[in-house]
């Protein structure tokens, strides 16, 4: 019977540890947030993102694409920004995003708000 040392399973919870996903701390506007219309919508992440491989989409509540927006990853890696290409009319929005870290999976959420 082979045994595992127990360096080896130390070793291997804390690679699991450092590949963690990247998880959604913080947005402007915030989840569920009234406010006029943002200049930028920001996005904070708990770790760095594959500026390549993440993205965002900004949806309007009727499913229809929003606006064309500008999407970037910040030089931090731990956060991304859209841009729309013209002020925001009232209405609720959605940003669809997806992003990709040091464990290269995919990871996919949403942030909801309303522009009054």
């Amino acid at each position: 019977m082979y045994r595992i040392p127990a360096i080896g399973i130390v070793l291997a919870l804390s690679a699991t540890q450092a590949l963690a996903h990247p998880k959604l701390l913080s947005s402007t506007p915030a989840e569920g947030a009234s406010v006029t219309s943002p200049a930028q919508i920001n996005l904070t992440f708990s770790e760095k993102l594959f500026d390549k491989l993440s993205g965002a989409k900004l949806i309007r509540a009727d499913r229809s694409q929003a606006t064309n927006v500008a999407v970037s990853v910040g030089s931090d890696g731990k956060s991304m920004q859209l841009v729309p290409a013209s002020p925001l009319g009232a209405g609720s929005y959605t940003v669809e995003w997806h992003g990709v870290g040091g464990d290269t999976h995919r990871v996919t959420g949403a942030v909801r708000f309303t522009v009054r």
